[in-house]
């Protein structure tokens, strides 16, 4: 018996390639049997033709007996187990030719996941593993669970791998600088002879020996250049540790989603150690690799795949390893459709969470409280799942407004699936805060935990009604909707009958105020709402001052997610403005950061006034440098997401401008992907290109200083505004412009070579 973690798994001919990891960080290789199954709606008479149509394989065909989870019902259906992991996919492909009309279950589950399900394992899973002689897996037991709240790692060897840093972006550049990282020490491998460089690499690799390998661009750039080169060159490149499977690749993508073009690059996996792009993962961004683990945990995703999933990837792993241990049919595909609605009941039914525009301008005494995980507790607590909402078992009219009906006699895939993460990111949280004010450093790790499972959270709503959704229904969508309208007009009316007064409300959170109203009073009220209402709220903190800015749109116009205000404790809250979005330069960032921390010395509305000349003083301060020409151009960088290939733009905006330059030049951008660039003339009346994008700049093209002034007056207008100045008034104030004079016409008499005539002045 071994007492390891499960590291690393991946399909090999016939069944599936193991890897442990001991406890001194030895690596041991094993092989598991698997023979995964698919099931089709099809009379029983059909075995026979099924039968036939896959006699090239070894697959077994016979009746079974599953539960189709909408119904909750017995569905006689056909079993095909395919006898070896290589064939799975050519005989689902096979069967979905040749018999396109017919349900299929189970059948496009990557067969890693199915493994994992079907056995109950899930990455890093400690515990005791038997193998016989030939490295077969036999059995485990396991110290462990997916959902423990405190587990071990094993100990791991990190490599770090990326081309050096460098004015280009690492995706655009096509030469090998490469630095690498491990135990501590960091080294530059530089060559003209790739040749060098690849060996060199090598050595490297051998002496590491790395579990994990994180890069930056490695799954769009990187890792397929090593290998390509390697490939050239002849020469070793041991990125995989076991040298007898491929890599895992995989096709980028550009899709739509959420009214936006999202590009998604390929994947890079290996064989045996993890592979993991920090540009190519957004939990790692997000959480890191703490978090990555505990989602795939969960997920039982491996690794590789879970660090570049989507998080409804993730959700949908969760439902279906739920549905796959209850014995419960997964459809290929959604199958369930909307339910006919008169006009009435569409017209309430149609309709999102509730939000209250905000008083605009500056607030002094404001408290922040915002309901706990709202509608994932309101999936949870109020049973809501696709196949709850309106059964055909139940009558009961629980959803307000709408009267959709939630089924008492089960409980629904959604909350079973999500009632874990809620458990556990309330834990996560309070220990993140213990371990904080005891200034221990493990409180990180809790917070990247809690953060990945935030995001798994904040998603699950949106998955719920996704068209796509695997176990999505609009229904269970709306209910969740009218859930939470009722519990923030709940909190409205009872904390207007303490008295406070409603400034805004977004959904699941509201800013509220009393003359005189202590911490004390609020977290009463927090209370007083939890109770009733059902759904916790806490109080997320007063501010000293919180300022509400006008739609950049229409100034009379406020903005339900942009604000900016100054805690009691010193902390600062941003959403929505300039120095929180990712698209603004560097130079602006740091103007509106620089005037914010002035107005953070502030502790009422009546400070800000006496602030302003401060505040006004460093604003021209940081213009009179743009406007001199000797800003850091690379301050100046404008990051735009590409919405279309470079050759299918026909306006000449700076996108499509720079989108071409860097097609003419070799860099091909898919749709989604983002390009940096600086303005160097927004009109195109001096320079045609009007941009240029970072990598082919120099410092000669300048930057366009008139753009770059009314682009920071905006951000200084976002904190001035309620004040009266606009951007307008503080430009005709500092840069006054003088105004066109018609020049009156003078005429005078002019003799020259005897004749007489008219010059103008």
């Amino acid at each position: 018996m071994l007492t390891a973690w499960l590291f690393d798994l991946y399909p090999s001919a016939d069944g599936i390639t193991l890897w442990f990891v001991d406890a001194e960080g030895r690596k041991h290789r094993a092989y598991a049997r698997f023979t995964p199954s698919l099931y089709l709606h099809l009379d029983v008479g059909h075995a026979g033709r099924i039968a036939d149509l896959l006699r090239a394989f070894p697959v077994t065909v016979r009746p079974a007996t599953k539960r189709e989870i909408y119904s909750n019902t017995d569905w006689h259906v056909l079993e095909v187990t395919v006898g070896g992991t290589a064939h799975f996919k050519n005989v689902v492909r096979l069967l979905e030719q040749h018999l396109p009309h017919y349900v299929f279950f189970n059948s496009d589950i990557p067969i890693a996941q199915l493994f994992l399900y079907d056995t109950g394992l899930f990455p890093l899973a400690f515990g005791m593993y038997e193998f016989d002689t030939d490295g077969r897996l036999l059995s485990w037991q396991l110290q462990d669970t997916n959902d423990a709240m405190e587990y071990t790692f094993p100990p791991l060897t990190i490599l770090t791998l990326k081309n050096r840093p460098d004015v280009v972006s690492p995706k655009f550049r096509k030469n090998l600088q490469l630095e690498l990282s491990y135990d501590g020490s960091t080294y530059a491998l530089e060559s003209s002879d790739p040749q060098d460089v690849l060996f060199s690499l090598e050595r490297h690799l051998r002496r590491c020996d790395p579990d994990v390998i994180l890069t930056e661009y490695g799954d769009a750039v990187l890792l397929p250049m090593l290998t390509r080169l390697a490939a050239e060159h002849q020469a070793p490149l041991s990125l995989n540790r076991d040298a007898g499977s491929g890599y895992i690749t995989s096709h980028a993508s550009s899709y739509f989603a959420y009214g936006k073009i999202v590009h998604k690059d390929g994947a890079f996996e290996l064989a045996g150690r993890w592979h993991l792009d920090i540009e190519n993962s957004f939990m790692m961004g997000e959480a890191s690799l703490d978090g990555v683990t505990e989602i795939a945990r969960l997920t039982q995703l491996p690794v590789q795949h879970q660090s570049r999933a989507t998080i409804g990837t993730a959700l949908s792993s969760m439902q279906l390893s739920w549905a796959y241990r209850h014995g419960y049919l997964i459809p290929a595909h959604k199958r369930e459709p909307e339910d006919f609605k008169s006009a009435d009941i569409l017209l309430l039914a149609d309709r999102g969470g509730l939000i209250f525009q905000p008083e605009m301008g500056y607030h002094e005494e404001v408290a922040e409280m915002d309901f706990v995980s709202m509608y994932p507790t309101i999936m949870v607590t109020h049973n809501v799942s696709p196949e709850t909402v309106n059964c055909r078992c139940c009558k009961n009219s629980a959803v307000p407004e709408l009267g959709y009906t939630i089924c008492e006699k089960r409980e629904g895939i959604v909350a079973a699936t999500l009632r874990t993460v809620v458990r556990k990111r309330g834990i996560y949280k309070k220990e993140k805060k213990r371990l904080k004010a005891l200034k221990d450093p493990r409180w990180t790790l809790y917070d990247h935990r809690q953060t990945a499972l935030k995001w798994m959270l904040v998603t699950c709503f949106g998955y719920l009604g996704y068209k796509n959704a695997r176990f999505g229904r609009i229904e269970a969508h709306e209910s969740v909707n009218a859930f939470s309208r009722d519990a923030i007009l709940q909190a409205k009316e009872i904390a207007e009958g303490h008295g406070f007064h409603f400034i805004h409300a977004i959904v699941d959170c509201m800013w509220l105020k009393r003359p005189g109203a202590t911490e004390a009073d609020y977290e009463a009220l927090a209370v007083e709402v939890s109770e009733k209402v059902g759904i916790d709220i806490s109080l997320e903190g007063i501010y000293n001052w919180i300022l509400y800015p006008p739609s950049k749109m229409d100034p009379r116009i406020p903005t339900a997610n942009r604000y900016v205000g100054w805690y009691t404790n010193n902390e600062i809250k941003i959403r929505g403005i300039e120095i929180r979005r990712r698209d603004t330069p560097v130079f602006i960032k740091r103007v509106q950061g620089e005037l914010l921390k002035i107005l953070g010395e502030g502790k009422t509305v009546a400070d800000l006034h006496g602030l302003l000349p401060a505040v006004l003083a460093k604003a021209k301060e940081s213009l009179d440098l743009l406007r001199s020409g000797k800003a850091d151009p690379l301050d100046l960088v404008v990051r735009r997401h590409l919405s279309q290939e470079a050759d299918e733009y026909t306006n000449r905006s700076a996108n499509a401008i720079v989108a071409q330059a860097l097609a003419e030049a070799g860099v091909h951008l898919a749709p989604g992907e983002s390009v940096e660039y600086i303005i160097i003339d927004a009109t195109g009346k001096r320079h045609p290109e009007k941009a240029k994008a970072v990598a082919l700049y120099s410092l000669d093209d300048g930057y366009d200083i008139a753009k770059y002034t009314e682009m920071t007056l905006k951000a200084v207008e976002t904190l001035l505004f309620p004040f009266g100045y606009d951007a307008e008034t503080l430009k005709n104030m500092w840069y006054p412009v003088p105004p066109k004079i018609k020049r009156p016409v003078v005429r005078r008499h002019v003799r020259e070579q005897g004749e007489l005539f008219n010059s103008d002045i």
